[in-house]
């Protein structure tokens, strides 16, 4: 058995006390959701949905899972797999503890670990959190994966357009290869196992930009040029706290929990006053357009 540990890696044998942190706050949460009085939110029935399908060998797309279509690549419904093995409201309890856990990560990775009291609260109880954690989407988690090596951004830019696209434009020269590879392989064999689903896709009906929750409604395509300066900016600073910022703005789709990544990139830039000036008069303008 001791043999066994000395050749786990040190990571494993030694965990830094942030990773500890996030796995005893991350059950904390996931207990907490479970036995909160929400179910869980109709988004997370859509994924939920979709992973059982891929369980079964069904088809992902061409009908409605619930309420609405599928409208994500295969692979995420891969990932999201293993939660559906859980009773539904077990999943969404895991699920939403793991988006309140990875924006606080982002977080804390963008302010170098100082991002003091007030902002991880401001964040937490933004109106992107809320509407995040109501519906039980994905945001959070995909903004995340700028946590992981930038070979694997390319695949999470396609994965979610609305919410991440910018980060493909902040892979180094050097790793373009890696990224291009690795998404034509994850691309090659979502193909083999799920048919021509990107046909499949484009054929579903696609309502959610003449829904009153796109923020883009009426706008688009006025908002693009803001996105494109922030893209800009990111490629220029090296900095994937633009790309972030600037991915809803280019989409002609985006809800509240799109703009949870760009409100932690900006939270990040911002004193504490200053943060909760905007978080306020966000909260105001979500108040105001609901009366």
């Amino acid at each position: 058995m001791t043999r066994i540990i000395d050749r786990l890696p040190d990571t494993v044998r030694h965990p830094k006390p942030e990773a500890v942190a996030a796995v005893l706050l991350l059950v904390l949460l996931t207990l907490g959701f479970f036995v909160a009085p929400w179910n869980g939110g109709d988004d997370w029935e859509t994924f939920y949905g979709a992973g059982r399908r891929v369980l079964a060998g069904d088809s992902l797309y061409r009908s409605k899972i619930t309420h609405a279509y599928y409208s994500n690549p295969p692979w995420l419904a891969v990932i999201l797999a293993p939660l559906t093995l859980l009773p539904q409201k077990l999943g969404y309890a895991v699920l939403s503890a793991a988006t309140m856990v990875a924006s606080l990560a982002l977080l804390h990775h963008w302010t170098h670990g100082h991002s003091g009291l007030i902002k991880p609260v401001l964040v937490l109880l933004s109106p992107a959190a809320f509407y995040t954690l109501m519906h039980g989407q994905i945001d959070a988690l995909m903004v995340a994966t700028i946590l992981l090596p930038a070979e694997w951004w390319l695949l999470a830019a396609i994965t979610k357009p609305q919410v991440a696209i910018g980060i493909a434009l902040g892979i180094p020269r050097s790793l373009w290869i890696k990224a291009l590879l690795l998404t034509m392989v994850v691309g090659l064999l979502s193909i083999l196992l799920f048919g021509l689903w990107p046909l499949d896709l484009i054929d579903q009906p696609a309502p959610f930009k003449a829904m009153t929750h796109n923020l883009w409604l009426g706008l688009w395509p006025f908002q693009v040029p803001a996105g494109v300066a922030l893209l800009v900016l990111g490629i220029q600073r090296k900095d994937e706290r633009f790309l972030i910022a600037g991915s809803p703005l280019v989409s002609p789709y985006a809800a509240m929990s799109s703009m949870l990544g760009p409100w932690i990139a900006t939270i990040t830039v911002l004193t504490d006053w200053q943060a909760l000036a905007v978080w306020a008069s966000w909260w105001i303008a979500v108040v105001y357009r609901a009366v």
